[in-house]
């Protein structure tokens, strides 16, 4: 391995605030102020995906919004969803193990990579919190919204790979590469978008039950293993 992805809320940040983990709260608090509902078991569901993405697509199964509106309400929806999340920042606590694993990782020389389905705002403001960069632990922090595209495309995956000096900067990110040994990268995360992402690219893929999705829904979607925590990983 030389290179490992891991994901944020829930697979290395803990996002539960006051028993309600924070990203599900703040879709839900976004859509209720434009009185749209969305059940919880289909928010649930699109943990792990790029957040415009996931404003777009409920907005228009859920609102009943076409065109132009949804494009309009999904930019107000991420704004409002932006900000309820910098609120909390502070309050935001690491995985337990989460800057061992990355100790343990950097000691045999891997590029450590952080991909977030957070808007770029939030994903920065999450990192500098917890100082990781700043202490050499997490080598390039990235998220959909500045990658290109989010979970299950492979571009964060690539823009790290790039940054990592294991891919030419020009090179494409939107497509996997058939000539590039994807097997030396270690994908972790929390959701099937997660599995989905190593997956597509032929990474080792590892999946954590430490979020919202269930065990046997993360096995259904086919990683390596699927552990308690990314405390297990060494």
């Amino acid at each position: 391995i030389t290179l490992a992805l891991f994901d944020m809320a829930a697979t290395t940040v803990d996002d539960m605030i006051d028993g309600c983990p924070l990203v599900l709260q703040s879709f839900a608090d976004s859509f209720h102020a434009v009185h749209v509902t969305v059940p919880g078991d289909v928010l649930n569901a699109q943990r792990g995906k790029d957040k415009m993405e996931v404003f777009r697509t409920l907005l228009a199964s859920q609102g009943g919004l076409q065109g132009e509106a949804v494009e309009h309400m999904a930019q107000c929806l991420l704004e409002h969803f932006t900000a309820q999340l910098l609120r909390n920042v502070a309050r935001l606590r690491e995985m337990p193990g989460a800057t061992a694993v990355f100790r343990f990782l950097k000691q045999r020389g891997v590029f450590v990579a952080l991909g977030s389905g957070f808007p770029l705002d939030v994903t920065q403001a999450i990192a500098d919190h917890f100082g990781w960069t700043a202490s050499g632990l997490v080598d390039y922090v990235t998220c959909g919204e500045a990658a290109g595209a989010g979970r299950p495309h492979p571009h964060m995956l690539h823009r790290a790979l790039q940054a990592a000096g294991l891919l030419p900067p020009g090179s494409p990110v939107d497509q996997v590469l058939p000539d590039f040994a994807y097997d030396q990268v270690l994908k972790v995360g929390d959701t099937v978008q997660d599995v989905a992402e190593g997956r597509n690219v032929g990474a080792l893929t590892i999946a954590v039950a430490s979020g919202t999705q269930s065990v046997k829904t993360l096995e259904e979607a086919g990683p390596a293993a699927v552990l308690p925590s990314v405390a297990e990983l060494p």
